[in-house]
């Protein structure tokens, strides 16, 4: 029964963790992105190549930064079953990198205070009730004061305009304030007819934000989408994110870009930047085809396992519910792992030695990152499927080197032998295969296999996947992609970090 019990807690542990992501995502006047990844607090370059930590160790869902480009955040944290308590401080970080505590380190949760500000820097929160809520105010000045009254069902995320136009999800639908009159903006914004039938419906809408000409735009977690809703409350898909990632915030910066701050469904965080010129692309829906048929997979390991564990543990039939969710959580998790591979955005690039095939250390088993990592820009591609499918790929990366310096960038390609071929052979045939694309500055390597402990299994690479692509910077990983789709995706995008 112990053995049950820990099963059904660390299921339960990995569920809840991936319930609450934030929607912190600001930018400055330099143009640069500041976004939270629960944990720590990173800066973008405006051009979106690189990334760095500015604010450590600090656990906050929200941001805010005023018109001197001061950083604001939240720090909560859970002191521990000895006392059960939960403490908080507010942070500020300043254009000169100096981080101060604006509000010390506080029992409880957050109050009076709040990150959803107008351009005046009024704040504005609601204090929630069962049936009637209360819009709250704090002047720049500090005082306090009521707002309106309303009449409520279930607050969720809030949003404020410059104008002092505040927004606010309650249940599904998404409300607007403005002079003092509350509508509805958008009736049911993501969908959900009824949250009962579902298990977290209502906490699919999460970061809002509006454009110059005042659309707003909401994050739907459930459905991979940021939706643009008009004044006129017609509604539309302004981006899609890929599988196994869902958006939680965004903006827009001065040059009309989009940054969506995302999270995967096993709790990595990254932002996104779409040029202007590519929304309607992003807006595009994806086929789910094979997201579907791994559901229903996923469907029949679930199935089994539960018909193992009633088997083994007869006492589950009296837990209905627990059943019921442990089925979901079963669902989601293993679905959540088929889609993932890789070490995290933000983590060093480990050593490994593969065989390479062509570029300047051909004939070697040489270490790229330990060569040139340090000193330079550039990507990694784990190929796991047939070569041919990446040929156009690999000549425009190989063009690459006529418009960048070769000493500050790097391409390797690594691939891992799904076939298990003899080494020997397979020499020959890369070999053959570099000469063909012409492959003189891309660095063409290869692995014994996808399950190699010493080389994928440092990446964490997961063996499943057909490519798992990183970008660095200074051997830090800044962006990844998974089954990149070398038919439909645009090349250009690997190269956005």
């Amino acid at each position: 029964m112990k053995k049950l019990l820990f099963i059904i807690i660390c299921l339960f542990t990995f569920f809840v963790s991936q319930a609450h992501p934030g929607i912190g995502i600001v930018t400055n006047s330099k143009g640069e992105v500041f976004y939270s990844d629960l944990a720590k607090v990173w800066k973008v370059s405006a051009d979106g190549k690189t990334k760095t930590i500015v604010v450590p160790n600090v656990h906050t869902h929200e941001l805010y930064i005023d018109k001197q480009d001061n950083l604001y955040g939240e720090n909560l944290w859970y002191e521990g079953e000895a006392t059960d308590k939960w403490s908080h401080f507010v942070w500020r970080y300043n254009a000169k990198g100096q981080f101060t505590k604006v509000i010390p380190n506080t029992e409880g949760f957050l109050s009076n205070y709040s990150f959803t500000r107008d351009a005046q820097e009024n704040m504005y929160w609601i204090e929630r009730g069962k049936k009637e809520s209360i819009l709250m105010k704090r002047s720049h000045d500090g005082k306090v004061s009521i707002v309106q009254t309303l009449k409520t069902v279930d607050v969720r995320w809030q949003y404020c305009q410059g104008d002092g136009t505040f927004f606010y999800v309650d249940d599904n639908d998404l409300m607007k304030i403005k002079d003092g009159k509350v509508s509805t903006f958008s009736l049911n914004v993501n969908d959900v007819k009824d949250h009962k039938l579902s298990l977290t419906p209502n906490h699919s809408v999460y970061g809002m934000w509006t454009d110059n000409a005042e659309n707003v735009y909401v994050t739907i977690y459930e459905n991979r989408e940021i939706r643009k809703i008009q004044a006129n409350g017609k509604v539309s898909i302004a981006y899609t994110s890929p599988l196994g990632w869902h958006p939680t915030g965004g903006l827009f910066d001065k040059d009309g870009n989009l940054w969506v701050l995302e999270n995967s469904s096993l709790n990595q965080v990254r932002v996104i930047k779409v040029n202007q010129s590519d929304l309607s692309k992003a807006a595009s829906e994806k086929s789910d085809i094979d997201f579907l048929i791994f559901n229903l997979f996923c469907l029949f390991f679930g199935g089994s396992l539960l018909f193992f564990l009633i088997k083994k543990f007869p006492i589950m039939k009296s837990f209905p519910f627990m059943l019921q969710a442990l089925f979901f959580v079963c669902l989601f998790s293993f679905n959540a792992l088929a889609q993932n591979s890789g070490i995290a955005i933000g983590e060093g690039a480990p050593a490994f030695d593969p065989y390479h095939v062509s570029g300047r250390d051909k004939g070697t088993h040489t270490c790229p990152m330990c060569k040139y990592g340090a000193k330079t820009d550039g990507l990694m591609v784990w190929i796991n499927d047939d070569l041919k499918n990446y040929e156009k790929m690999l000549s425009f990366l190989e063009a690459q080197y006529l418009t960048k310096n070769a000493n500050n960038w790097k391409t390797f390609i690594v691939f891992m032998n799904p076939k298990h071929e003899d080494e020997s052979l397979l020499k020959q045939k890369l070999s053959d295969y570099t000469k063909k694309l012409d492959l003189k500055n891309v660095a063409f390597t290869f692995i014994s296999s996808p399950t190699d402990a010493e080389t994928a299994g440092v990446y964490e690479i997961n063996p499943k996947v057909r490519n798992t692509i990183f970008a660095y910077k200074k051997r830090v990983i800044t962006k990844k992609f998974v089954n990149f789709d070398t038919d439909n995706e645009n090349f250009s995008s690997l190269l956005n970090f």
